[in-house]
């Protein structure tokens, strides 16, 4: 798959757009198990000022077992107050299937060391 391939996989499969939603789906289910954890995470239990935006979008090719394992991540950012806080990656394999997601976050200071 070459960049046109796959910028034409992305447009198909609406790529950005499921990983919006997969984001909210994630974040919104993680809410319901664990609250708390969601708190820590994001220092705040409103997430209306969270904002996605697109990273990237790529063709990876991993070996498990020597066999080749092919699919397409979605990177969106993840900012909280206008600072990039982590990123959501969204795997689809190439049918346009999604079949898997993460979420990491960046390393930050604590709130009582960013006064």
């Amino acid at each position: 798959m070459d960049t046109k391939e796959l910028e034409f996989f992305a447009e198909k499969h609406k790529c950005f757009e499921r990983a919006v939603d997969g984001f909210w789906i994630y974040v919104n289910s993680w809410l319901e198990e664990e609250p708390a954890e969601v708190k820590e995470a994001f220092e705040t239990l409103d997430l209306t000022s969270v904002v996605l935006s697109k990273k990237k979008i790529a063709l990876v090719v991993n070996y498990r077992f020597d066999e080749p394992i092919r699919f397409v991540t979605t990177t969106l950012n993840v900012s909280l107050d206008k600072v990039v806080i982590g990123e959501y990656h969204f795997v689809l394999n190439l049918d346009g299937n999604g079949i898997d997601d993460s979420l990491s976050f960046h390393p930050r200071p604590k709130i009582e060391d960013r006064i």
